[in-house]
């Protein structure tokens, strides 16, 4: 069984907040970025962090990644503690354009590969083995950290593309009413607030997955940087009421675009 390990236990100095990782990235945190493009390879994902990072955790832990504590001395350190869970990738959570065809290029090798992004490295790693003693630097093409603010403004200009966890469809909470039972050759990720838990677009999708037993994809959005055409707390409300708006009541967007 491959397994996906997160680092989010850094202190986030040049970033000026230690959870950086839940920073939204065109209105997904980082996190859930990170762990969208390995969650198409892995088996497991694990997110490595500090009794420190409280939210952190509890935003992993509510969406089954499985936690794991670390001293978070840095991440030399903190990575010699996860060969235990090898076969790993090990994937730093502030890899905005992170896909699934980097850690690909990294899981073809025998060894301990570590990627390389134009010469430097960039926090991915593959850990085939827990033998650290050999290793091998894989160039895997470009990928950005997003160390500062800046480099947040930048990831957030670019908008790279991201990949949907999957989840049990029982644990989303629908706010509308949808038109008719539809049925889908491919289901397309559903937009989701990852602190809530409420389906912010793909009700029709949601009730095709729940009828036919299948996982769910979604993309899990922070609702405070989302916008909607009626009040937020009123989604909310209903959505955990079972009180549902009529279909297609709602609009939500991110900076003008529909976020499906």
């Amino acid at each position: 069984m491959l397994t996906g390990v997160i680092l989010a236990g850094g202190r986030g100095e040049r970033f000026g907040d230690p959870e950086k990782c839940l920073a939204p990235v065109c209105g997904v945190p980082l996190l859930f970025r990170v762990a969208g493009a390995l969650a198409q390879v892995v088996d497991k994902l694990y997110v490595a962090t500090t009794p420190r990072h409280k939210r952190v955790a509890e935003a992993a832990a509510r969406w089954g990644i499985d936690v794991i504590h670390t001293p978070g001395l840095g991440y030399e350190q903190d990575f010699a503690r996860l060969a235990a869970y090898a076969p790993a990738v090990v994937t730093a959570c502030d890899i905005a354009d992170l896909t699934p065809s980097h850690v690909l290029k990294l899981t073809a090798e025998e060894v301990f590969a570590t990627a390389t992004s134009g010469g430097e490295y960039v926090g991915l790693s593959y850990l085939p083995t827990p033998d650290l003693s050999r290793w091998v630097d894989v160039e895997v093409g470009l990928l950005r950290d997003v160390d500062t603010r800046g480099d947040l403004e930048e990831a957030e200009r670019l908008c790279p593309v991201a990949y949907p966890l999957y989840v049990d469809p029982a644990a989303l909470k629908p706010h509308e009413e949808v038109l008719e039972e539809r049925s889908y050759a491919v289901v397309h990720p559903i937009a989701v607030d990852y602190k809530t838990a409420v389906v912010l677009d793909g009700h029709h999708r949601l009730r095709f997955l729940l009828r036919v037993g299948l996982p769910a994809p979604v993309l899990l959005f922070d609702y405070d940087v989302v916008d909607v055409n009626v009040d937020k707390g009123e989604v909310v409300r209903r959505a955990y009421a079972g009180d549902l708006f009529p279909p297609k009541t709602t609009w939500h967007t991110y900076r003008g675009r529909h976020v499906s």
